[in-house]
C-alpha cells in the first residue's frame, strides 16, 4: 500500500513539475516577444539617417571670358558672389508645400503661367534684377535666391545669407518642394564667350530640374538697358541680350519650360529699356518692381 502512495505521489509531482516548467516557458516567450517588439521600434526610429546631398557645385566649369576690362565683365559690378550678402533669401516656413501636387498647368506658345495665390511654393533664382523684386516688389511668401552679380557660372558656388545663415542653391533646393522656379540670368554673363553662356545655362537648368522635377520652370528673358548704356559698350548691348534672350527661349522650347520676357512692359518704342524708367540705365527704379510683379501675376495665353 505504501509502495501505491508513494508512485502515485511521484506522478502527481511529475506532472506539476511538467506543468510549472511549461508555463515559465510560455511566459519567457511572451517577455521576449515583447522585448523583441520594443527593440524594433526603438532600432526603426533610429534607422532614419540625415546624408548630405553630394555637392556637384565645383564641377561647373567656367570658362575664360572675353578681353573685355575687368570692369565690363559683370553688369551688376561684381564677378564673384560666393560670400556676398544679400537680402534674406526665404520666407514662410518650409512645410508650406506639404499638400503639394504637380502642375498640371499646359504649355502654349506665349502663355505666361499665372503663379500660386501669394507666391506660395516659388522660388524665384536671379541677379539684382530678381533682388530688386524682392526688395521693392511684393513677393509674398515666394523664396528668393539672388545675388549682384550672380551668374550661370556661381549660381551653385554662391552662398546667399537666409534667416541668419548663408545657403547655397543646393540647400535651398533640397529644403523643400516648390511648385514653380523662376530663373532669370544671363547678363552678368556677355563678358563671356555665348556658346559657352548657352552651354553652362542648360547645365545649371538640368541640375534643378533634377532636384526639383515636379516644378514648374519659368524662364526669364534678361531685361534690356537703355539705348545710351547700350551704345557705350560693345559686350553690354542690347543686341548681345537680344541674342542671349533668343537662346533662353531655345532652352526653354526644348525642355517643355516657359519662356517669359517682361521686357514688353519696361521697353521703348526703339527695343531698349526707357531711360525714364531708370537712373542707372541698367536697373529699372524701386517704384516700377511693383509693376512688375502684377505683371508675372496676369496670366496671358
Amino acid at each position: 500500500m505504501r509502495k501505491y502512495w508513494f508512485t502515485l505521489l511521484l506522478a502527481v509531482s511529475l506532472v506539476l513539475i511538467a506543468v510549472l516548467h511549461a508555463s515559465a516557458g510560455s511566459m519567457d516567450q511572451l517577455t521576449s516577444l515583447r522585448l523583441n517588439l520594443a527593440g524594433s521600434k526603438w532600432t526603426h526610429g533610429n534607422s532614419i539617417k540625415t546624408t548630405d546631398r553630394a555637392d556637384e557645385s565645383d564641377n561647373l566649369d567656367v570658362t575664360e571670358r572675353s578681353d573685355e576690362t575687368a570692369d565690363e565683365r559683370s553688369i551688376d559690378g561684381a564677378s564673384e558672389a560666393n560670400d556676398a550678402d544679400v537680402t534674406d533669401s526665404t520666407s514662410g516656413s518650409n512645410d508650406r508645400n506639404a499638400e503639394f501636387t504637380p502642375s498640371a498647368m499646359l504649355l502654349q506658345s506665349g502663355q505666361r503661367p499665372e503663379p500660386p495665390e501669394n507666391f506660395r511654393g516659388v522660388l524665384f533664382v536671379g541677379d539684382s534684377r530678381t533682388m530688386g523684386l524682392s526688395e521693392y516688389g511684393d513677393l509674398g511668401n515666394a523664396s528668393v535666391f539672388a545675388n549682384s552679380g550672380m551668374s550661370v557660372f556661381n549660381v551653385f558656388t554662391a552662398r546667399v545669407s537666409s534667416g541668419g545663415e548663408k545657403l547655397t542653391l543646393d540647400e535651398v533646393l533640397s529644403s523643400e518642394h516648390y511648385q514653380m522656379i523662376y530663373l532669370m540670368l544671363g547678363i552678368n554673363e556677355l563678358g563671356y564667350d555665348m556658346s559657352q553662356t548657352i552651354k553652362q545655362y542648360k547645365e545649371v537648368l538640368d541640375k534643378i530640374k533634377e532636384m526639383q522635377p515636379e516644378a514648374v520652370m519659368v524662364l526669364e528673358a534678361n531685361l534690356h538697358i537703355t539705348s545710351e548704356k547700350s551704345e557705350k559698350s560693345p559686350v553690354y548691348s542690347n543686341s548681345k541680350i537680344n541674342r542671349l534672350n533668343q537662346e533662353i527661349q531655345k532652352i526653354a522650347e526644348e525642355n517643355s519650360c516657359y519662356y517669359i520676357d517682361v521686357n514688353e512692359i519696361f521697353d521703348d518704342k526703339g527695343g531698349s529699356l526707357n531711360q525714364a524708367y531708370s537712373t542707372d540705365g541698367s536697373h529699372v527704379l524701386g517704384k516700377y518692381y511693383a509693376e512688375w510683379v502684377k505683371w508675372l501675376k496676369e496670366e496671358k495665353v
